[in-house]
């Protein structure tokens, strides 16, 4: 039985600490429900949320209406989910999501809507970047790795399903390494399998494991089937997008580096394999083996890293990098050059 109100004025030990103990119990008791309720996946969402987009726009389709009758090309309202790659405004989304879109619509978490720009696309890994212009950073997704992925282990997905903006859905990795024939032009391969409900409009959205990792990026759905979906590993679709925004196809700048990003003890790193003869590296003297560490101030733990540290960097420029070799960091100039009509050897 609670205390009564009047029961703090009564002159007394005994009811001064009942009514004490009854306050601080429903204190305790808020707190513990408000912990219950911010469980891992919520944590997880909270976090992702800020860095996926929502992606609209008209297209024009050479298909068969829903009846099954066809009538010519007709328009159709394109729905997506893009994942933000670098704070300048690049976002990595499916291709199949903006082609033939003319007027790309992103709509941040924030509610913001801006028409963004087709950087680059690559439609056999069904990937394109795409550009908003901002005012201030965008927050960047955190980046997971998909070497270690289990199956049975939690993810959840977040997108533009149906429309309906930042929808949450949750499940398991039902399998990995799977090959999905879409149509006869597009065939998928080595895809996370998922019974997270992936809908028309989650495609180029995040799949996170339960610490809010991305860890994949959705792209199809089964048709017909309930509880299977699709994403493309997170470590693929980020070795393309690094492709798909090197400095020497944007800014026609060159740095002659060659690595790969690799786990060690638990951490990911970016390993040089070799540079380009007489080129940048070559000639600030980068060596097979060393671990890039950071470039100016962005840290560098994958491809795609060290050309966002490099974006806009004019010809010319010295930038500094940080490199580690025998166990010891060593600081290293390089100096950008133009892009050359036609590479040297490599080292």
């Amino acid at each position: 039985m609670l205390t009564p109100p009047h029961a703090k004025y009564r002159l007394g030990a005994t009811c001064f600490l009942t009514a004490l103990a009854a306050l601080s119990f429903g204190t305790l008791s808020t707190l513990d429900g408000s912990e219950k309720r911010l469980t891992p996946i919520v944590r997880a969402v909270q976090e992702a949320r800020p860095s996926v987009v929502n992606i609209h726009g008209h297209k024009t389709v050479d298909s068969p209406n829903e009846d099954g009758d066809y009538s010519g090309p007709r328009k159709v309202n394109g729905m997506g989910t893009g994942v933000v790659i670098d704070e300048r405004g690049y976002i990595v989304t499916n291709h199949h999501v903006i082609d033939g879109v003319k007027r790309i619509q992103v709509t941040l978490a924030n509610g913001d809507t801006h028409t963004a720009k087709l950087i680059a696309r690559d439609p056999q890994t069904d990937l394109a970047i795409i550009r908003i212009s901002v005012d201030k950073p965008l927050p960047l997704m955190r980046v997971g790795t998909s070497e270690d992925l289990m199956p049975g282990e939690p993810v959840i997905a977040v997108g533009n399903a149906f429309g309906y903006h930042h929808t949450v859905t949750r499940g398991i990795i039902s399998a990995l390494s799977r090959t999905v024939e879409v149509t006869d032009a597009q065939k998928y391969y080595n895809l996370i399998q998922t019974d997270a409900s992936i809908n028309p409009g989650n495609s180029g959205g995040p799949l996170l494991n339960i610490d809010g990792d991305m860890i994949g990026i959705n792209v199809a759905v089964r048709v017909g089937a309930q509880g299977i979906g699709f994403a493309i590993p997170v470590d693929t679709a980020m070795d393309v997008s690094a492709r798909l925004l090197r400095v020497e196809q944007l800014n026609g700048t060159w740095h002659g580096l060659m690595g790969e990003s690799v786990m060690r003890d638990g951490k990911r790193c970016y390993v040089v394999q070799g540079v380009h003869r007489e080129s940048p590296a070559d000639q600030a003297g980068l060596q097979a083996g060393d671990v890039l560490r950071k470039i100016g101030g962005t840290r560098i733990e994958r491809s795609l890293d060290v050309e966002r540290a490099l974006m806009g960097v004019k010809s010319g420029t010295d930038t500094v990098w940080i490199v580690q070799r025998n166990s010891a960091d060593k600081k290293v100039d390089v100096r950008l050059a133009d892009a050359p009509a036609r590479r040297t050897g490599t080292r």
